[in-house]
């Protein structure tokens, strides 16, 4: 420990600072206990040993996947190694470990929020190798000797892991990613000379079958406040004996070096987080769980035989497979189908999904319980953002027959608009890749070359159906987004007469919402409404200049007219959808 004290006194922004306030350094020897790890090996092993006997009771196991010719003993010879995973769930810290100490028998340096040092939890991830952040860096001092224990790992050649979303997801997509420790990671290694090792950044995609703090986010999204952690929640994991979690399934990405002087800190920082961002998403696995979610989601009813389940999963695979989307070893080969009847047995046992028995019609159907819509939600939206373009292009095929677009600039601005719909809920392709992914799409559909949109414009009735048949399976992916646009669209229309607060907005959603499900003209999708998508619609509003935010803080109406034809636009894509599943027929 003496080390940790020395190394960080020596980071230059601390020791200046010491030089000039020398009665300062019992406050940052103070700050480094706080924030300190204190890794040790026997105590890790006996975790180890621990997880070994308990983890089986929770989970099928762990899948690793790693690029080729990955060495680990190779690469932390040559660089300083810093691992970026996202972050599902509290299980992911000491999932990580256990499964990169097995794996490797290395210990990894996890930087975990302040929130999670309580006794008795914080000693015990504190000696498998956390070291602990506050959300706030609100005193200066403080700042400078957090970098400086980074400055510390680096020099000490520990591999360090963060999480870069900065928080666990609640929604189950990928969370734009926090610069803070890039930044500081970049900045400490650029203090070490000219003869320094290389960075190597891995994105770390992890994806759970099924996670603890489930129901906890359902009620989150729902609108109630995010409990603190307390050393009594401890005591709900037993609970979770009753529960199978399924596989928890992590892929290791390519590594991004770092090998250059950093010239411009902020944007290089930015540049390198959306990288790993970016991989980490490519990275993300369709898992047993998230592909029969995707299935049961888009059937409103979530009402559908075993047969038909197999038959849509099996499309999305051969999909999967063809585009280079990565999936799980248990969704390849022969695995596959019992590896969804597994998965499907854990949401049984869960009480997610029920059985309904037809005797007349001697057939077993499969129906997601009302409640649990929103909670399987968060595996749908894992893995969405791989299925965003053939989601659109099963609205694009649709207007080319119907003569809607007549045009390849007709088409380009049809996409456009559909990509800027959803700036607020995915990080998106650029258009030119959404354009080149819709092409290879269409390709593989009609089983030719397309050389460019001009030619999708002249696709014949058989190809477009050949097209509509290929992306059928994502033809309601996003409904339950355009349904939450459509929902935000009319309460600003009925607050419209006055300024009116975000809370006063989701209150009045709501009430709109189960209205307008009630009905079920337009909305028919119990996850339609959720507050972090409500509030995403207020930014895409604001975007659009349909709205905006006045001197007091309050939302107002700018472009009545504007949101008349909005409400009018997603009222057409809804009803376009059910006309699309009627002329395909659902099967």
């Amino acid at each position: 420990m003496e080390d940790v004290y020395k190394i960080v006194c020596s980071y230059e922004k601390v020791s200046k600072h010491l030089e000039q306030h020398p009665n300062d350094y019992k406050k940052v020897i103070k700050f480094i206990d706080e924030i300190k790890g204190e890794y040790n090996q026997r105590f890790l092993t006996a975790v180890e040993a621990f997880v070994d006997n308990t983890f089986v009771k929770l989970y099928d196991g762990y899948n690793v996947q790693l690029p080729s010719g990955f060495d680990l003993n190779q690469i932390l010879e040559e660089y300083h190694v810093v691992l970026c995973p996202n972050h599902q769930s509290h299980a992911d810290y000491v999932a990580l470990q256990y499964i990169f100490y097995k794996q490797f028998r290395i210990p990894v340096y996890i930087a975990g929020g302040i929130n999670l040092n309580i006794f008795p939890i914080g000693k015990i991830f504190r000696k498998c190798g956390a070291f602990f952040i506050r959300r706030k860096f609100d005193d200066d001092l403080y700042k400078i000797t957090f970098q400086g224990y980074i400055y510390y790992l680096l020099h000490s050649n520990k591999v360090v892991e963060f999480f870069f979303e900065g928080g666990r997801t609640r929604t189950g997509k990928l969370l734009p990613p926090k610069y803070g420790l890039f930044s500081m990671i970049l900045d400490a290694h650029s203090k070490f000379g000219a003869d320094k090792k290389p960075l190597m950044f891995i994105p770390v995609s992890i994806a759970h079958e099924h996670i603890p703090e489930e129901a906890a986010h359902a009620k989150e999204l729902s609108g109630a406040k995010k409990q603190k952690e307390k050393p009594t929640q401890l005591l709900k994991l037993f609970k979770l004996f009753n529960k199978k979690l399924g596989t928890v399934h992590v892929k290791f990405g390519d590594g991004i070096i770092i090998d250059k002087e950093v010239t411009d800190l902020k944007q290089e920082t930015q540049d390198l987080a959306f990288k790993c961002f970016r991989q980490v998403g490519q990275g993300m696995l369709i898992t047993p769980s998230s592909l029969l979610t995707l299935i049961l989601l888009d059937e409103p009813s979530g009402a559908l035989t075993w047969k038909q389940i197999e038959q849509k999963a099996l499309k999305v695979i051969d999909y999967c497979q063809y585009m280079g989307i990565g999936l799980t070893n248990s969704l390849k080969d022969e695995k596959a189908i019992h590896s969804l009847r597994s998965a499907m047995d854990m949401f049984l046992n869960n009480e997610k999904v029920e059985l309904i028995k037809r005797e007349k019609l001697n057939q077993v159907f499969y129906t997601v319980n009302d409640t649990s819509r929103v909670h399987l939600l968060y595996h749908k939206n894992m893995i969405l953002h791989h299925f965003f373009v053939p989601a659109v292009i099963n609205a694009t095929w649709f207007n080319i027959f119907n003569g809607n677009i007549k045009s390849s600039a007709d088409l380009r601005k049809f996409l456009i608009v559909k990509r800027k719909e959803l700036k607020y809920e995915f990080y998106l392709p650029r258009t030119t890749e959404m354009i080149a992914e819709g092409i290879r799409i269409i390709e593989y559909g009609i089983g030719r070359r397309i050389e460019g949109l001009d030619e999708v414009i002249e696709l014949s009735r058989d190809e477009l159906y050949k097209v509509a048949a290929l992306v059928k399976p994502f033809s309601s992916a996003l409904s339950y987004i355009y349904e939450a646009y459509y929902v935000s669209a009319i309460t600003v229309k009925y607050l419209s007469e006055k300024p009116f607060t975000e809370e006063k907005f989701l209150q009045v959603a709501k009430e709109l919402f189960e209205m307008e499900r009630e009905h079920g003209r337009i909305v028919k999708y119990r996850e339609a409404f959720t507050v972090p998508k409500m509030k995403a619609t207020l930014d895409y509003l604001i975007n659009l200049k349909i709205i905006d935010v006045n001197s007091q803080g309050a939302y107002e109406l700018t472009e009545a007219k504007r949101l008349e034809r909005l409400i009018e636009k997603f009222v057409t894509d809804v009803n376009d959808q059910v006309s699309i599943n009627l002329k395909l027929g659902n099967n």
